[in-house]
């Protein structure tokens, strides 16, 4: 074996006994998500926007599925991504109590305060006719 050849062998060999974190689950609260939202940085607001559009794919991937969300909205076709941030945040300010708790779960139920999904419009009723 070549000297070269040693001592990547020996720096792979040194990398493996390294402290490596344990690998956890992390979710964004309500909270985190504000603050990213109003950073004023680009890339933090970016990453809130996506984590909104995510929620809504997903949402829409559910519902193509024949699978009714428990939370339902219904998104106007024209609206930006940046209007649901801005309906979400909303949401968000106005009840603060979420703070704490998993941003995915509020996020529905502030798209479905701002944008519900509204009920088909009834049937009319048919006249039956009487036989005399």
């Amino acid at each position: 074996m070549t000297r070269a050849a040693q001592a990547i062998l020996l720096t792979g060999l040194l990398a493996l006994l390294l402290p490596v974190r344990p690998a956890h689950a992390a979710y964004m609260t309500t909270a985190d998500l504000q603050r990213d939202c109003l950073s004023g940085k680009k890339e933090q607001i970016s990453g809130c926007l996506n984590y909104i559009a995510g929620i809504i794919d997903y949402h829409i991937l559910m519902q193509s599925l024949g699978t009714n969300p428990t939370i339902d909205f219904c998104l106007p076709a024209n609206l930006s991504l940046e209007d649901a941030g801005v309906a979400v945040m909303m949401y968000l300010r106005k009840y603060p109590q979420h703070d704490a708790f998993i941003a995915s779960a509020a996020v529905p139920l502030a798209l479905n305060k701002a944008y519900p999904c509204r009920p088909p419009p009834p049937k009319k009723a048919t006249a039956k006719r009487r036989k005399h």
